[in-house]
């Protein structure tokens, strides 16, 4: 399984079982595609990189995965909340995805704006680093 996607499934089955981040983002509505303004709040995964291991020095990769945001309302405040709520449902670790044991994952930044175009209403990115081991 390539460790991107092991841990973008992850993170959303660990999201959508998550009673605080459900409580303000319907499960259907956290997925790894394209949005709508008539389907919000909503949680897009997919986005990210890694660093694959050299399997003679290392046997670790490391995935970075930016998590969207995106509000119904004109005000930061929900998706400040949204966003706690996913950082607190991410937090616990060691965990398991697709072939890999998840040593830690950390949220190691967030961005919150105002969509500027067509669209409006607001948005964060919550930016994700794990560091995985092939099980």
């Amino acid at each position: 399984m390539e460790p991107t996607l092991a841990i973008q499934r992850a993170i959303r089955a660990r999201l959508i079982s998550d009673s605080a981040v459900t409580a303000l983002v319907p499960p259907e509505r956290i997925f790894d595609g394209e949005w709508n303004t008539e389907n919000l709040p909503a949680i897009i995964l997919g986005e990210g990189s890694a660093t694959y291991s050299a399997e003679d020095r290392s046997w670790h990769e490391r995935v970075f995965l930016d998590i969207h945001i995106w509000g119904e309302k004109d005000a930061t405040e929900d998706v400040k909340l949204i966003a706690h709520a996913v950082r607190e449902a991410l937090k616990e670790a060691p965990w398991a995805a697709d072939g890999f044991y998840v040593h830690g994952i950390t949220v190691i930044r967030a961005n919150f704006y105002r969509d500027q175009d067509e669209h409006g209403g607001v948005a964060g990115v919550l930016s994700v680093d794990a560091i995985l081991q092939a099980s």
